[in-house]
Formats: structure tokens, sequence, C-alpha cells
């Protein structure tokens, strides 16, 4: 990666951050996704799942804004996007809508203290949940609409592909998280429903990239060099063999070990992660716009 460091604006900082971002959104919508079919957990188990996702997508989405700040190299440029706010800038949206994301996530965990875990009553009444979902959503896509604005220079960061494929990520990869750390406390119904999600979402990935390579202006210079060259172990080996293969595989089985359960969440996040890694460093290469 060092032979773009001296002219490539987005260096593994962003690559992070984007992750985090993405487990953020899809740990918002774990949290929601228990929050109203509580038959989806053990009994009793609910609540914990959901303080659990939210607690996730804090501080992921928390350690990411820092990334940010770091890679800035300067917090007043940070600071800045609060004060001077530019309508037409991704970066200047995304600030506000992270405060706002983070603000509605600790509201909601003050609302789940308030309650037991066994207690029937839903504390996060409709409005809050659709805000949750609305501003879930706003993490995982504007930071495809952020890499979107280089799209003329920079054709594999076409964001109306991106925008998809980085919310699907970050969904799978967050659900992933949140079963990691509690799939004790669901039930096999749930498990066997995200089982099969699982197949579908690592299907649409392959379609999403697979237009994103073809369908755009990226060069074929830029192909060879994603596919064979500097990028190609990221490719091959992080993104199609641990983040799409090995999870279809064990996810195609009809019964699944805990550490069969573990190893394929662990491979879809660090699939997430590679596909990231992938698209923001072979999307800003020289080689990805020189001509076909």
């Amino acid at each position: 990666m060092n032979t773009y460091d001296a002219f490539t604006p987005f260096g593994w900082p962003i690559v992070i951050y984007l992750t985090l971002a993405g487990l953020a959104c899809g740990a918002t919508f774990c949290a929601v996704f228990f929050l109203h079919s509580k038959e989806r957990a053990c009994e009793g188990q609910s609540y914990a799942i959901v303080k659990t996702s939210l607690y996730i997508a804090i501080m992921a989405i928390m350690l990411g804004v820092l990334l940010l700040v770091f890679d800035l190299k300067s917090s007043d440029r940070f600071y800045l996007n609060f004060l001077e706010f530019n309508p037409a800038s991704a970066i200047a949206w995304g600030t506000r809508i992270i405060t706002l994301f983070v603000m509605l996530c600790v509201f909601s965990l003050i609302l789940l203290g308030t309650v037991d875990d066994n207690d029937k009553s839903n504390p996060i009444g409709p409005i809050l949940t659709a805000f949750l979902i609305l501003f879930a959503l706003a993490i995982g896509i504007y930071p495809a609409q952020v890499l979107g604005q280089a799209t003329i220079a920079r054709p594999l960061w076409e964001p109306f592909l991106l925008m998809p494929l980085f919310l699907l990520l970050g969904l799978h990869s967050g659900f992933a998280l949140v079963q990691l750390l509690t799939s004790n406390k669901w039930t096999d119904k749930s498990l066997e429903q995200i089982r099969k999600l699982d197949l579908g979402a690592i299907g649409v990935q392959v379609v999403l990239f697979t237009l994103l390579v073809i369908a755009t202006t990226f060069s074929s210079t830029g192909k060879d060099q994603l596919f064979f060259g500097e990028f190609a172990l990221w490719f091959w080996i992080g993104v199609v063999f641990i983040g799409w293969a090995l999870p279809f595989i064990a996810s195609s089985t009809a019964s699944r070990s805990n550490n069969a359960i573990i190893l394929t969440q662990l491979c879809f996040i660090f699939g997430a992660f590679s596909l990231r890694t992938v698209i923001v460093f072979s999307g800003q290469g020289a080689q990805a716009f020189i001509g076909t």
C-alpha cells in the first residue's frame, strides 16, 4: 500500500472508519430486530441483546470519529465542520449525522435502563425506533457518498453502487458482531433465519461488487492491479476466500456447531474489512483511471 502514500488522500484510518461505521449501522438494526420481536431471543434476553447492540454501535462510531480526527491531522478541521456548515459537503453532513446518532443510541440505552429484561413493556416507542433506523441508514450510506464525491477521477467509487454495497456490508458485519457476542441468547429459530439471510447477503455482495468493476469506467489496468497485482491477496484471500467462500460453505450446512458459528461471523467481519480495503486503495490508485 505504501506505493500510493504520496498521492492518495485516504489511507488505513479511513478503511477502519468505514468498517466501524458499518458495524455501528448493522448493530443498530440488530437492536431494532430484537427490540420489537422478543420471541427471537431466549426468554428474558431480548433487552440484553438490544443493549449489547447499542453499546457496540456507540463504541464503534466513536472510535471511528477518533480515527477521522487523527487522519485530518488537526482537531480544528473537524470542529469546523460543526461551526461552518456546507450543504454540499458530505463530511459536514456526516459530523451532524454521527452526533445525532450517538445521542439517539445513548437516549435509548437510558430508557432501556429503566426496565427489567423480563418486562414486557417496550420503553423505546415507534418514533424513537424510526429515528434509530433513519440515522443508522445514514451512518451506513453516507461514507459511500464521501467517496463518491471523487467518482469522476475514481470510477470505482461510483456512489449509486457503493451505497447499497456499503450498507449491506455494514448490516451483515454488524449482525455478525452482535451474534458473535450474544449467540447464546438467540433462539434456534433466529439463528436459522440469520443463516439463510447470510447466504443471500453473500450473493448480493458478489453481484454488487461485480457491477462496480464491470459497469463503471474502472480501467483494465486498474482491474489487472486489483486481481493480479498489489491488491490480489486482499481480494482473493481476504474477500473471496475468507469473506465469501468459507462462510458460504459454513452457512450452507444443515447444522452448525458453536465453533462454526463463531468462525462464520469472524469471516464476515474480516471479509467486510477486506472488501472496503480493496475498494478504497485500488479505487484511488493512478492506474484505476488510466484510459482503457
